[in-house]
């Protein structure tokens, strides 16, 4: 499968080293600036939180570069200083030495030493013009002496409460499960997956009898024309928490007006893929034949243009949904065995 690209919107390979430790495993060919042939010229971070300079950075170049863009902006707020540096962490100096250097001399008198860091995540996808944020936050204290340097600007100032250790003593695998950066980077990573990565849904097909005869259901889908007007058996997918023939009773009832009772799966199981641009599908089709117990028959037609009960014969004669005939064709040696069976 093609990976789609992904901007990691940063020139900081500790800090690209730490986010793809993070997202790696995802369907995407992550890129950072460094990767870029032209780099844009970096935009300034005017924004007054750091939400909104995260969201600044990953517009910026994301509609720069046409790519789903990935940026963040973290502050460490120190309640002595009364959050500050807070925004302008990164900006309070010329260097990651002249900035802890800077905080260490502010705190040299002060014994209250509590401090947060934050983190905002913004994902931007051009395409779509889509945007979504994720934030995180990590309690800790300023240390009075800097431990190792790990080429984070603060990490070798800043204790970790919970582990009583100092982010630059971490190994990355330890850092991302208690960091800032980290708690915002699992709810960007759910959220690509949601977004980006392949759907599989779960769709039960109910393959009702009545008098030897197979109900089939006209779609009523007129916004996707490949759809409209062809005809396929009863089904719909899966709700959470539902059961294959919680599903089928489910959907003969809202789909066809009739109550069933599902007597027994098929064996062989038909899959579907669709893939588009930036996200793809597999419907696994699970046919399972049922009787009816009950109902109307009044079909529902939001969803339905017309119903009828068909010889299997009849099937060449009609145009049908996608994979629909095809799998009929597999399994109806199969179901003419069942309906002996079981006397429908």
């Amino acid at each position: 499968m093609k990976k789609i690209p992904l901007l990691i919107a940063t020139t900081n390979k500790h800090k690209a080293k730490e986010m793809l430790s993070f997202l790696g495993d995802l369907p995407f060919k992550f890129l950072t600036l460094n990767d870029l042939k032209n780099v844009p010229k970096a935009p300034a971070e005017a924004g007054k939180t750091l939400e909104e300079n995260a969201i600044l950075k990953a517009r910026y170049y994301g509609e720069k570069t046409g790519l789903i863009c990935l940026a963040n902006d973290t502050g460490l707020f120190i309640n002595a200083l009364k959050g500050w540096p807070g925004v302008i962490s990164a900006r309070v100096g010329t260097s990651g030495k002249d900035r802890r250097d800077r905080v260490l001399a502010k705190m040299k008198n002060t014994k209250n030493r509590q401090a947060e860091f934050r983190a905002v995540l913004a994902i931007y996808d051009p395409n779509a013009e889509s945007l979504h944020t994720m934030g995180g936050s990590t309690k800790g204290k300023i240390t009075k002496v800097p431990g190792f340097d790990n080429g984070f600007d603060y990490d070798m100032i800043f204790s970790v409460s919970e582990k009583n250790k100092i982010y630059s003593e971490m190994t990355v695998t330890e850092k991302n499960a208690v960091s800032h950066r980290g708690k915002a980077l699992i709810k960007i990573k759910y959220l690509l997956q949601n977004i980006y990565c392949a759907k599989h849904i779960v769709v039960p097909v109910a393959i009702i009898i009545k008098n030897g005869k197979i109900l089939v259901t006209k779609r009523n889908d007129p916004h996707r024309p490949e759809y409209h007007e062809r005809w396929e058996f009863p089904g719909g997918s899966m709700e959470m928490g539902e059961t294959i023939e919680e599903n089928l009773i489910r959907e003969a009832s809202e789909e066809a007006g009739y109550i069933i009772e599902p007597l027994e799966q098929l064996k062989q199981i038909y899959i579907k893929e669709q893939r588009y641009p930036t996200w793809s599908y597999q419907v696994y089709l699970i046919p399972y034949i049922c009787s009816i117990s009950g109902g109307t028959g009044r079909y529902n037609d939001a969803e339905v243009l017309d119903a009828r009960f068909i010889e299997p014969e009849e099937m060449g004669e009609m145009k049908f949904v996608d994979k629909n005939e095809a799998m009929f064709k597999k399994f109806l040696p199969e179901l003419k065995q069942l309906i002996k069976k079981y006397h429908l």
